[in-house]
Order: C-alpha cells, then sequence, then structure tokens
C-alpha cells in the first residue's frame, strides 16, 4: 500500500532501513571476496616463474578486484544516503517530534506503540502526523508541543 505525503523528507527517511540491510548484504560480499583472494594466494607456490603471479589467476583476480570496486562504490552510494537521512533528522529542533519522526518513518513502530511511548492520545497522534505529512519539509512542519513556557 502506498501513502502519499507532501513531505518529500519522508521518503528519504523510509529507506533507512533498507539501506542500512544493503550496507550489511554488501559487508557480506566484500567479506567473501577478501576471503576467496585469501585462498587463492594461499595456492600460490614459491616456485621461480618470472616474478609474476601465475597467468591462470590473473583472470579471477581483476575480476575480484572489479566486483570490489563497485562494492565500494555502493557503501559510498549508501553512506550518503544515510547522512542525508542523519541530517534531516538532526534539523528537527523539537525533540518530540524527532523521537516521533525516526519512530514512525525510520523505525516502522506501530502507531499504537508509538502513542503510549509519546504519552498521546489518539487525536494528538493524528494531527501530528497531518501536520509533519503535509508540510513540505521535516523543516517546515508546524509541531505543536504539549507543554511551552510562558
Amino acid at each position: 500500500m502506498t501513502i502519499k505525503v507532501c513531505n518529500q523528507d519522508i521518503p528519504q527517511l523510509a529507506c533507512v532501513l533498507p539501506i542500512m540491510q544493503e550496507v550489511v548484504g554488501t559487508e557480506r560480499k566484500a567479506e567473501w571476496m577478501r576471503e576467496r583472494m585469501y585462498g587463492m594466494g594461499q595456492h600460490l607456490t614459491g616456485m621461480p616463474g618470472g616474478g609474476s603471479l601465475p597467468k591462470g589467476l590473473d583472470d579471477p583476480l581483476a575480476e575480484i578486484s572489479e566486483l570490489c570496486e563497485k562494492y565500494k562504490e555502493q557503501m559510498a552510494q549508501c553512506t550518503a544516503e544515510l547522512k542525508e537521512a542523519e541530517n534531516i533528522l538532526n534539523g528537527i529542533k523539537s525533540r518530540t517530534m524527532r523521537t516521533f519522526v525516526l519512530m514512525k518513518y525510520v523505525l516502522d513502530v506501530p502507531n499504537t506503540k508509538i502513542m503510549k511511548t509519546l504519552g498521546m492520545s489518539k487525536w494528538r497522534f493524528e494531527r501530528a502526523l497531518k501536520t509533519i505529512e503535509d508540510a513540505p519539509d521535516m523543516a517546515h512542519a508546524a509541531w505543536h508541543e504539549r507543554y511551552e513556557t510562558i
């Protein structure tokens, strides 16, 4: 089910967990590649042969090196996207709103648990949700704190 929102930051925040899973998967692939390279090196002998690697290893090592570069690029892209999401969250001045946004859009916590954790009534929760989702971005969401000093 697709939820339509005006707030351009919400899709970015909703991608944090999938991006983190992509990072974990990429790290596993890279580790497997390192182990594969190490395993290849273990089978080399010290026999003289012109001072270079046996010709049969040139192609697999080039392939592994190319994949490692690809993984580095993927990690850099994921890191940049996570940094953007972190900047969005850090830009939210209200601690309550930041917690609400983190729970709702990043961690995908059920609404009832958010209401219970933050001590919100259903009406207050829905008002906060509408305020955030109707804003053009998090910086322009007019969050209303429960208590204000006079």
